[in-house]
């Protein structure tokens, strides 16, 4: 059995040692690197969570290629004639002039309970949405977006201070216990995939100036921007003083005091240990923050009460 892997993030890392587990190790690896070229971002999109497939590949004398179009990724898989292909970590589409090259058609592995949620980012946005539930979904690709008929669903929560970092390790790890679960009546036939059901919702693809702090929104949803943008990705930025800053974690004060103020402007609380912000509804606050080169910013904030918070100019 021939099975090619696509991908070059963590996930894919994950999925690679799980087939290598069961004893079904990929016969080939198509793999992007830390940045690539892909059609929303012409410039190049940034691979936040990175896994370095073309070594581990090497390491074990297993072929690799680096994706640079359809057409040189059909030539190099041409000639082993591979039955099951598996999309995991993976950023391009793959469409049916490649897909018809597996005898058993091509995996996609997706962090959300589709029909919800097809297309980019969905872990993000689902934060970003306020939502207590997400999970994966394994299924079949097709030539349109995350469509196909499914193989398995796994879900998980999502709890009201859960970071970004949270769900992709908890989407991580349902993915290979679905693919752990599944492979096996995909390869001999017993599993087949069920069309997906219910209402299709499509999230569009993030970039860095999506985390751009508007502070006249409500302090609950500026949260939601910082805990959906937090590490791996760039996190929310603002600008204080001509300086720059990327706030990582930061929290909605439910019971605060009334503080009366422009949206952006810093407070100092004698019973808050961190700096506060003034929002357009509620106080937020800053719990770490750094300027662009990592350092601590912090106590900047803390002895800034008074000055304004503003929007980066982009």
């Amino acid at each position: 059995m021939s099975i090619v892997l696509f991908g070059g993030t963590d996930l894919t890392l994950q999925v690679a040692e799980t087939l290598v587990e069961l004893e079904m190790p990929p016969a080939y690896v198509v793999h992007v690197g830390r940045k690539f070229r892909i059609s929303y971002n012409p410039k190049g999109a940034n691979n936040t969570k990175f896994a370095d497939m073309a070594q581990w590949a090497g390491d074990r004398s297993i072929e690799a290629h680096e994706y640079r179009n359809v057409d040189a990724t059909i030539a190099a898989l041409h000639r082993l004639q591979p039955r099951i292909g598996i999309a995991a970590g993976w950023y391009h589409r793959l469409p049916s002039k490649l897909r018809r090259i597996f005898g058993c058609g091509v995996l996609g592995l997706h962090a959300s309970l589709l029909p919800k949620y097809r297309g980019g980012a969905p872990l993000n946005w689902a934060l970003l949405q306020d939502e207590r539930e997400t999970g994966v979904s394994l299924f079949e690709l097709t030539d349109d977006v995350d469509d196909g008929p499914l193989y398995g669903q796994r879900r998980f929560p999502i709890g009201p201070h859960d970071y970004i970092d949270d769900l992709v390790e908890r989407a991580n790890d349902a993915a290979v216990a679905l693919l752990r679960k599944s492979i096996g009546g995909i390869v001999d036939g017993s599993l087949t995939p069920q069309p997906q059901s219910g209402t299709a919702t499509y999230c569009l693809q993030r970039n860095p100036d999506d985390g751009i702090i508007d502070w006249t929104r409500p302090a609950d949803e500026i949260e939601r921007l910082v805990r959906a943008t937090s590490h791996p990705y760039p996190g929310a930025r603002t600008e204080l003083a001509g300086t720059r800053i990327h706030i990582w974690r930061a929290r909605y004060v439910q019971a605060a005091p009334t503080v009366l103020g422009r949206p952006g402007q810093i407070a100092r609380l004698t019973n808050m240990s961190s700096p506060c912000v003034v929002t357009g509804s509620g106080l937020l606050a800053v719990e770490e923050a750094t300027a662009e080169d990592g350092t601590d910013l912090l106590p900047y904030i803390g002895q800034s009460a008074q000055q304004h918070f503003t929007f980066i100019h982009v």
